[in-house]
């Protein structure tokens, strides 16, 4: 059977005909692969509602499951080397293409004769997604952050406001707008931030430094009540980026923070619920 691709768009503005590519799905008919360009998704995160990126971020959690239910871990874990899927054939994507929705976008389908591997399915994503290379520097992120959703996020849904952006107007000392993981409140601000400590070493300061300003501006509109803030992260490889382990030290040494490993995450969780944290904002007015 031939080799086909179809590929994914996230539509910004329909009226427009505006939309970005996110993703790629190959079939040969034996083996099926799959790439969502996480780089891609997070500039998309404050392009389109939040609502919509939660669903998004749902549906391809989906498809991933559904599609790599065999996977290279070397590979993202979103590329399968075994069909899997037996929805993902000509007549069914063609299906997809015609009744695409407003939130996510299926390409005509195309066929190209070549053999199907790892190396032609990256020829392709880069073609038209994005660099392939360039992905997997967030392997790392992306698995932090999907354990700390399975680990804590939803233990604790119930009890704080998660994926938040905080701005000025909630909190007058801040100075820009800062996406902070969780926050909730037990008559002080209890709240915490993921951070990927092996990321390029300016982002890593200018997102620690946006969360160190949140909490300046949280424990000021508490009339300098200190309130309870975690880091999670992961300690980076001391060899390869030593300028990063000095700054994941001093983050572990702070006493401006409570720094939290990616595998002992139920202590924050356990403290929530001694706590007896509750949501900071109304979840039903931010709905």
């Amino acid at each position: 059977m031939k080799t086909f691709f179809s590929i994914i768009y996230i539509p910004l503005n329909p009226a427009l005909k505006e939309k970005v590519s996110v993703g790629l799905i190959m079939s040969d008919g034996e083996r099926d692969y799959f790439k969502i360009s996480n780089s891609k998704l997070n500039v998309i995160k404050h392009l389109i509602p939040h609502q919509n990126f939660s669903i998004l971020k749902t549906y391809f959690k989906s498809l991933s499951k559904d599609i790599n239910q065999y996977f290279d871990d070397n590979d993202f874990k979103l590329i399968t080397t075994k069909k899997s899927s037996n929805w993902i054939n000509e007549s069914y994507m063609s299906y997809l293409h015609r009744y695409a929705n407003n939130l996510v976008l299926f390409s005509e389908i195309k066929s190209i004769d070549i053999k199907l591997d790892k190396i032609s399915f990256k020829k392709i994503f880069e073609k038209y997604i994005f660099e392939f290379d360039e992905e997997e520097v967030h392997h790392r992120i992306f698995h932090l952050e999907e354990t700390i959703k399975l680990d804590l996020y939803d233990k604790i849904e119930n009890r704080v406001n998660i994926d938040t952006l905080i701005s000025p107007r909630d909190f007058e000392e801040l100075i820009t707008p800062v996406e902070v993981g969780f926050i909730g409140r037990n008559g002080t601000i209890v709240a915490g931030q993921t951070v990927d400590f092996s990321k390029r070493l300016y982002n890593l300061e200018n997102d620690l430094t946006k969360f160190i300003s949140f909490t300046k501006a949280a424990d000021y509109k508490q009339n300098q009540q200190k309130g309870k803030y975690f880091i999670v992260g992961e300690e980076p490889n001391k060899k390869e980026f030593p300028q990063n382990h000095r700054t994941w030290k001093n983050v572990k040494d702070s006493k401006l923070v409570d720094y939290v490993n990616s595998n002992e995450i139920e202590k924050i969780a356990d403290y929530i619920e001694k706590k007896d944290v509750t949501p900071y904002f109304n979840k039903e007015a931010s709905n």
